[in-house]
């Protein structure tokens, strides 16, 4: 089992799978996600328009990557947050841990994860990044073999090397 850190936008990683999250009403908010489905292309949307039906919180699904370099991207349901009460640590573990295991349950070998729900709005990035480490290790097993976790901050590599006692 391989483990990286990569500093780079999520967008421009060739993997099997990429990892995003969506609202139940599939709106498109975040970052991370106007520059998934900019680099997807329209059929990014066309295919979740045309194929997800209702989605609720928890929910994890598979699509193509399109136009990214990536084959796949898995995208997990998370609610929508009024306010900092809303963010608590079971929606972003159950986010994490069902990409995980719908990784491994599609014969996902490679997977790379950003920061998800560490922008604005979402989670310190101190605790976002424990929690994302903490599902990833809960989940781990064959036939996934390596996750990178890619961010574009240079604080976040620091806390995912010292979280990983790499060498700084």
């Amino acid at each position: 089992m391989l483990i990286g850190i990569s500093k780079a936008d999520i967008v421009t990683i060739k993997t099997q799978a990429i990892v995003s999250v969506i609202r139940p009403d599939l709106s498109l908010k975040g970052s991370l996600n106007r520059s998934i489905f900019a680099g997807a292309g329209t059929k990014l949307d066309d295919f979740i328009l045309d194929n997800i039906i209702s989605p609720r919180e928890g929910d994890v699904f598979i699509t193509p990557a399109f136009n990214l370099p990536s084959e796949n991207i898995i995208f997990s349901v998370i609610p929508t947050w009024r306010s900092d009460l809303d963010i608590i640590d079971k929606h972003l573990l159950r986010a994490i841990r069902g990409t995980i295991e719908t990784a491994r349950a599609n014969n996902i070998t490679s997977l790379a994860i950003p920061l998800i729900c560490c922008g604005k709005k979402g989670y310190p990035l101190q605790r976002g990044i424990r929690l994302i480490m903490q599902g990833v290790a809960e989940r781990m097993g064959p036939p996934l073999q390596k996750v990178t976790f890619v961010c574009d901050k240079d604080e976040a590599v620091s806390i995912y090397k010292k979280r990983l006692h790499f060498d700084l």
